[in-house]
């Protein structure tokens, strides 16, 4: 007889018109609890309500709405309020989005070690909401023609310590898929496409109407939208609290146990092969780093008329997030069956097939932004007209579309493959391969204008100089480094999983 055994019987007993489904709920396999610290009913909680997906679904928009819209500006920013050089405006944002993106590893430390996922992601995002009001404060008085630098630029850290909840929020959105229950096990894959998707619409939405506001009604403006816009979010994920599921307990230090790890031969991770490949994401969020800033700067120096109406600059990075949603259904719908068919795999793609294709596509991306710029520098120079700034939309594109295949799959990796108890971290190594990124972003940039001079490849006038040889630099670089990751990703070990011939049953049965 089972554990529960004698629990069974004793009820029927007492109630003999109960039905065995009607007798005991099924609990989750995993030990998680609920919200009162029972163990949890799987019909109950987590992903098997629509409610809790919807508003850990919202909660992601809400928060990619409101960090992308105060991102995608930010360098135009400092650039006319500020008076920031170029380079100078590009280093900035390349050195916050390193440290916001740094954040999610010391959240996710305290998550596992003192306050649990769920706390964890509520207090830091609050932290996020508080930093987000000062610094649309800030922006109004300097709008206003007041001396309020330092404010800004202590609301702007503020921001990107609080930005870290983001690594909870991804680990506490897994966790509620029972990983021991082979067809919830096999939902969480689409629970990471629908993050990145719930994301990507958060971004377009910033890129459509935030990034609007900021150019018609001022960056103060749209600020305090972002504003509000998280504080939706986090009342709405609040607000589901009863229905969520909760690891049994806390795990203690997190980077204590992945030295234990690391040391003990046998283990069922492949440490070592995930932190190879997780350094080759380095250079690819480096490139990627680019549509924050000298992609922005590039399109202020093109014809932004599309019959007759004016587009922002950075209003073109809405192309990226058209393309994730459009690319997200290509790849489910129509790429992962056909592969399926072809290779017997139940993800269609390998997480190494996935991940080298989104590493060619963004490389992809910077040879057409290189291309463009050598382009748009001829017709200056030859006094002919500007280059409409419509002609952006290829990289972009190319930049969304990399993003489906390498980011995606990035992060499902590195979930997938790490310890259970060492899933905040991992998640957490997602983002700071974007921090490193950034902050190689701007050690090249600010390199480059240091031995090519003021009126090297990157000057205060673009028109003076040659970002096109800056955008090759980066094609170089984005192939050494995939020929790097085809390297490590051959030395790598998988762990075991639920074996390929029971994926029909379990496809069948979700």
């Amino acid at each position: 007889m089972g554990p529960h055994g004698d629990e069974d019987e004793e009820k029927s007993l007492r109630d003999p018109l109960l039905l065995p489904d009607e007798q005991e709920e099924k609990l989750v396999q995993d030990g998680s609890l609920d919200f009162y610290g029972s163990p949890a009913v799987a019909s109950k909680t987590g992903g098997s309500r629509l409610s809790t997906a919807l508003a850990l679904l919202v909660f992601m928009l809400c928060c990619s709405l409101s960090l992308y819209g105060v991102s995608y500006n930010l360098v135009l920013f400092m650039v006319s309020k500020l008076g920031l050089s170029n380079a100078a405006a590009a280093t900035q944002v390349s050195i916050w989005n390193g440290v916001h993106d740094l954040s999610p590893l010391l959240v996710a430390y305290i998550s596992d070690s003192h306050l649990g996922r769920f706390k964890a992601t509520l207090a830091s995002s609050l932290i996020y909401c508080f930093g987000l009001s000062f610094l649309s404060l800030s922006v109004l008085l300097v709008e206003k023609e007041v001396h309020a630098t330092w404010l800004f630029f202590v609301a702007l850290y503020v921001i990107a310590l609080g930005k870290g909840f983001v690594a909870p929020l991804l680990a506490f959105g897994a966790d509620q898929f029972d990983g021991k229950d082979s067809v919830e096990a096999a939902r969480t894959s689409s629970y990471f496409n629908w993050y990145y998707f719930s994301s990507s619409m958060g971004l377009l939405l910033a890129l459509v109407g935030v990034v609007y506001i900021e150019d018609r009604l001022g960056f103060s403006s749209a600020l305090f939208v972002c504003t509000a816009a998280i504080l939706c979010g986090i009342t709405v994920f609040s607000s589901n609290a009863k229905f969520y599921r909760y690891a049994s307990s806390l795990t203690g230090n997190p980077f204590a146990r992945l030295l234990q790890r690391g040391s003990h031969k046998g283990d069922h991770s492949d440490l070592e092969g995930i932190l190879l490949v997780w350094l080759g994401s380095m250079v690819y969020e480096a490139m990627r780093a680019q549509t924050f800033s000298l992609f922005v700067e590039q399109a202020a120096l093109m014809d932004i008329k599309v019959g007759g109406f004016r587009v922002p600059p950075a209003s073109l990075n809405s192309f990226d997030p058209i393309s994730v949603l459009v690319w997200m259904v290509v790849y489910d719908r129509v790429l992962v069956p056909v592969m399926r068919r072809a290779t017997g795999h139940s993800r269609g793609f390998t997480f190494f097939q996935r991940m080298g294709a989104g590493l060619v596509v963004m490389t992809g991306a910077m040879a057409c932004a290189a291309v463009l710029e050598a382009r748009r520098l001829a017709n200056f120079h030859d006094e002919r007209n500007q280059i409409n700034v419509l002609w952006q939309i290829p990289q972009f594109a190319l930049v969304g579309g990399s993003k489906v295949f390498y980011y995606v799959g990035l992060i499902e990796f590195l979930y997938d493959q790490a310890p259970e108890n060492l899933r905040t971290l991992s998640a957490a190594m997602a983002f700071l391969s974007a921090s490193v990124g950034s902050f190689l972003s701007g050690f090249l940039v600010g390199i480059t204008s240091s031995i090519t001079g003021e009126q090297g490849w990157i000057p205060r006038d673009l028109n003076n100089g040659h970002l096109d040889y800056f955008f090759w630099l980066l094609v170089t670089l984005g192939v050494a480094n995939w020929l790097f990751f085809l390297a490590s990703s051959r030395r790598y070990k998988f762990k075991e999983y639920i074996p390929e011939s029971d994926f029909h049953d379990i496809v069948g049965r979700m």
